[in-house]
């Protein structure tokens, strides 16, 4: 179970619980599924494989948990552009085999920007 924090409630306590149980099922679902042919705008593949081509080299001393989450999803865009530089263009887009934390990753970052933009 994740790490309790210091004067949670008792909903966030169960809320971390929900999610240590979310995980078990992510865990259990990811056993089942490998990685999953996919296609990418070639625009949005020539964006990922800038980000892999960038020197990332300086992790920040200290960050906030969405700081870090932010720069694991930008790590993940950089690793999606290796396996794009590695795939050939079919017309307006490329078609690659993509790890299916990769694919979670980019939805869930899809649904945060959906999120922010409704607010």
């Amino acid at each position: 179970m994740a790490k309790e924090e210091a004067g949670e409630s008792a909903a966030q306590k169960r809320f971390r619980k929900d999610v240590d149980d979310l995980a078990d099922i992510g865990v259990a679902i990811r056993r089942q599924l490998d990685s999953i042919q996919v296609s990418i705008p070639l625009r949005l593949a020539e964006v990922a494989k800038a980000a892999w081509s960038r020197e990332e080299l300086e992790r920040p001393p200290s960050e906030t948990f969405e700081q870090g989450l932010i720069r694991t999803l930008a790590g993940d865009l950089a690793l999606i552009g290796l396996i794009v530089g590695e795939a050939e263009p079919a017309g307006d887009e490329v078609v690659i085999q993509l790890d299916v934390r990769f694919i979670s990753h980019a939805i869930f970052a899809a649904d945060r920007r959906e999120d922010r933009s409704t607010k």
